[in-house]
């Protein structure tokens, strides 16, 4: 998608399920729209609207007489990474209202022209992007993957269940990760898995077997793998090092 679409929507009144390659942004006219993107949920209302970044399955719900202003939005709109900026969902003050009810009555008696279009999302955008010191939106993605590998550090894990975890698409992810932690998802959880083992290394009661499960590897041979690729050396030689005393070969 490589433009902005703004329309007003009336939805179908059953539970629908969307997953979509753009972001959108969801204001209201009138009526709520009940809505849960898997990492958060909440309402879209009088005070309230949301953001769905692209990849995020998410569903809602809406009366068919409820009536919303929808942008679709590509990644990129003059330069700027739209998702870096968007929290899920945002408080509409008063100049945001203005704007849906300006687009709410030209919407409904004409086709937007581009340039009216494009001005007013840039608009609405400069209104309801946070400013200062707050984490943005990768960031937060990011702490969601990296919480989620952390409680799931034990186990099977796919790439696309951290991406949905974070309520991103698996190559937002990637990107996410790149810009904020200079690294890929994928290269993060062998990263933390090793740690991991690393820390159960100075634990001489638990055998290197037991290390290997716990820390997330099929067996003491991936983890020795594992280590001697990233780490230089094997788990058996870092458990030396870390208790200062000889102990069996991995």
């Amino acid at each position: 998608m490589n433009e902005t679409v703004v329309e007003i929507r009336r939805y179908s009144g059953v539970i629908e399920r969307h997953q979509h390659d753009y972001h959108q942004v969801i204001l209201p006219i009138s009526g709520a729209l009940e809505i849960d993107l898997g990492h958060s949920s909440g309402r879209v209302s009088d005070s309230i609207g949301a953001f769905v970044s692209a990849g995020c399955r998410h569903a809602f719900y809406a009366k068919q007489a409820d009536c919303f202003v929808v942008l679709d939005l590509p990644s990129c709109i003059g330069g700027r990474e739209i998702e870096e900026d968007m929290p899920a969902f945002f408080t509409i003050g008063r100049e945001v209202h203005g704007l849906i009810d300006y687009m709410a009555a030209l919407g409904t008696q004409q086709e937007l022209s581009t340039s009216l279009r494009d001005a007013w999302s840039r608009l609405l955008l400069d209104r309801i992007t946070p400013r200062g010191d707050r984490p943005d939106r990768a960031e937060l993605a990011v702490r969601r993957a990296t919480a989620f590998m952390e409680r799931k550090l034990a186990d099977p894990i796919r790439i696309a269940d951290i991406a949905q975890a974070a309520g991103l698409s698996p190559t937002r992810l990637h990107q996410s990760f790149t810009r904020r932690r200079a690294t890929s998802p994928h290269a993060h959880l062998v990263a933390m898995r090793l740690d991991a083992a690393e820390k159960m290394l100075a634990d001489p009661r638990l055998s290197i077997a037991d290390i290997a499960i716990f820390s997330g590897h099929s067996d003491q041979s991936a983890l020795t793998r594992a280590m001697r690729r990233e780490r230089n050396a094997t788990p058996a030689e870092i458990r030396r090092k870390l208790l200062g005393r000889t102990v069996g070969k991995a």
